[in-house]
């Protein structure tokens, strides 16, 4: 079997894999409970109401309600990857299903990006869920347009494989408790600078830091969906954060190749 062919026989194991595991029934029961707080908050943007005596068209937030929606799905969406990558890797090197499997003619950098692929299918498709889910009902109820979800969409599947990959990587040197608080504990800090930033309140010290040259995490998905504000300037420059977001992604599977290329197996391990 040529190169290409055993990379895919090694997704597909991953892939089968990921969904075998018990926090993916979790992940089910979540997304659709998501959809359901969307379904219920994006129902309160179109219509009217009457306050004193003064009709109110409340049409004028549904801009706010499908981006801040969209914003925090995606960054769940992230983090989702980060949690899933931080043991699926890991765990094949402690029950030693790697070292059977790289006994064959499988590098190593194959096996590592495989696993990831594993990881990034459920992240991804639960996603697409829920972005595509929220994009439909803003769309339908309140005449929001579809391009600026797939842009945002686009960022967040960038911020999926920069998360996943990164955590992935840190999973074959820390403990997966260790692993899942720092997905949880960047992924927050990232958010808040992002915030602070596109705000226009100036940043200095270790937030500065992160928001000027960490992956841009939230500030990618809030531009792909600020169209839907007209009335709201964002301080980023569009491009230079899409690129950044890019090179997060492409340098975080880099270093899980890399790293995965050089890291001592013991048969036992």
């Amino acid at each position: 079997m040529n190169g290409p062919g055993r990379f895919g026989v090694l997704a597909a194991e991953a892939v089968q894999d990921a969904v075998r595991r018990r926090i993916v029934a979790v992940i089910a029961v979540v997304s659709l409970l998501s959809l359901l707080l969307v379904d219920s908050c994006t129902s309160c943007g179109s219509g009217s109401v009457t306050i004193n005596g003064r009709a109110a068209d409340l049409s004028s937030i549904a801009g706010w309600t499908g981006a801040l929606s969209f914003v925090v799905l995606g960054l769940w969406g992230v983090v989702l990857a980060g949690v899933l990558a931080s043991e699926h890797l890991a765990q094949t090197l402690a029950d030693g299903s790697a070292t059977l499997c790289l006994a064959r003619p499988v590098g190593r950098g194959s096996f590592a990006l495989a696993r990831l692929v594993g990881v990034l299918a459920i992240a991804l498709g639960t996603g697409a869920l829920l972005l595509g889910g929220t994009a439909s009902l803003v769309h339908a109820r309140s005449g929001l347009a579809l391009a600026p979800a797939a842009s945002a969409g686009l960022a967040c599947a960038l911020g999926m494989v920069a998360v996943g990959s990164l955590a992935m990587l840190a999973s074959l040197y820390l403990a997966r408790t260790a692993t899942v608080l720092l997905v949880f504990a960047l992924t927050g800090v990232i958010a808040t600078a992002n915030a602070f930033s596109l705000a226009g309140r100036e940043l200095a010290g270790f937030l500065g830091a992160v928001d000027r040259f960490g992956p841009p995490l939230a500030s990618a998905l809030a531009l792909g969906v600020s169209d839907w504000i007209p009335q709201l300037t964002l301080r980023a420059d569009p491009l230079e954060v899409s690129l950044r977001l890019l090179g997060w992604a492409v340098a975080g599977v880099a270093l899980l190749w890399v790293a995965f290329r050089r890291l001592e197996i013991s048969p036992d391990s």
